[in-house]
């Protein structure tokens, strides 16, 4: 297990450099700092893939990422995504949202998605 404030805080530090660069402001808010996650390198390289893409679509004001206990949060005031582009992200445990002026949320699950349960037919 490692706490998913030293994840999250591995790759905000490797694009702050990037970020200040480019005039972005990078906000951090993690709830719980003593919170562990068992997906240390699987979510890392999801993190670090979906923040690169926000810094690439935002060409300056601000990206927030959130963790809480449930899924980390990178919202961005870039552009906007088109529909198609955000179902296109939306795969597995992530999820994406845009609305023209609010700019981009992507959502990174914590716990593995669960395959629906079958439902059986009522016995009468």
């Amino acid at each position: 297990m490692t706490k998913l404030s030293l994840i999250i805080g591995e790759i905000y530090s490797k694009y702050l450099p990037l970020a200040e660069k480019a005039s972005i402001r990078l906000d951090l808010d993690i709830a719980d700092p003593t919170e562990e996650t068992g997906e240390d390198e699987n979510l890392k390289a999801e993190l670090d893939k979906q923040l690169k893409a926000a810094l690439k679509r935002t060409p300056n004001g601000e990206i927030k990422i959130a963790a809480d206990k449930n899924k980390i949060v990178i919202q961005d005031s870039g552009t906007t995504l088109s529909p198609t582009a955000c179902t296109l992200l939306s795969r597995g445990r992530v999820s994406a949202k845009s609305r023209v002026g609010f700019g981009t949320t992507v959502k990174i699950d914590l716990e593995p998605k669960s395959s629906p349960k079958s439902k059986k037919p009522l016995p009468f």
